[in-house]
């Protein structure tokens, strides 16, 4: 199974919009050197070609770490870029479709936000879910926040890996984690700190020690 070797507790979504003049790269190492264990690559503002060098440019510096690199909603950028996988939302490529042009080889990520989408998305094949909206969302405002009740409903229903994504921090995820997530995505709270290798650490801390605690529980 292609998540087995990944480590899902900080799932670090980079945003172009997000970090305006910062640099990407310079970021990633950061995020990467405080614990992230897999990266998302998201654009949402810029020309096809400028995605493609900076998927370039990041893809550098995942592979030196050696953790995946997603890209988001744009499988043509993620195989042209040669990524590690692609995330895709509700709106975009349907999954099955997707997942002929992946193989069996690059990871597939599928955002649900109720037990509907789920069942639809299997036919995709996913390795992972990105499940959400748990809090409200600074990037994602339009979405109503579904809380930690559609972690709990599909955890009895898949063993891979569930990413709770939207609103998350340090302070307030927990509950999310103990609802049966294997891990957070979070954008504002990591990408939005002064010192984002900090802010990583004290996340993949956190997430380890709620798991910890449930395990001796």
């Amino acid at each position: 199974m292609i998540s087995e070797n990944i480590g899902w507790s900080l799932y670090a979504i980079l945003d172009k919009e997000s970090v305006k003049e910062r640099s990407l790269t310079r970021l990633a190492e950061e995020a990467i050197a405080g614990g992230a264990g897999i990266l998302q690559l998201r654009n949402k503002i810029s020309a096809s070609d400028e995605f493609y060098a900076d998927a370039l440019e990041i893809k550098e510096v995942t592979q030196h770490f050696n953790i995946p690199l997603i890209i988001n909603d744009r499988l043509d950028i993620a195989l042209a870029a040669k990524a590690d996988g692609v995330h895709l939302g509700q709106d975009d490529l349907p999954f099955a479709e997707a997942r002929k042009l992946l193989g069996k080889q690059m990871i597939l990520g599928v955002s649900v936000h109720n037990f509907n989408e789920f069942e639809i998305a299997l036919k995709g094949k996913p390795d992972y879910w990105g499940v959400g909206t748990i809090y409200p969302s600074l990037s994602k405002t339009e979405l109503q926040s579904a809380g930690i009740k559609i972690v709990e409903q599909l955890r009895p229903k898949t063993t891979l890996p569930l990413i709770a994504i939207g609103g998350i921090t340090v302070e307030n995820l927990e509950p999310v984690i103990q609802a049966g997530a294997d891990g957070v995505a979070v954008i504002s709270d990591l990408f939005g700190r002064q010192n984002v290798c900090s802010r990583a650490q004290e996340f993949v801390k956190e997430v380890k020690q709620v798991k910890d605690s449930l395990v001796v529980a």
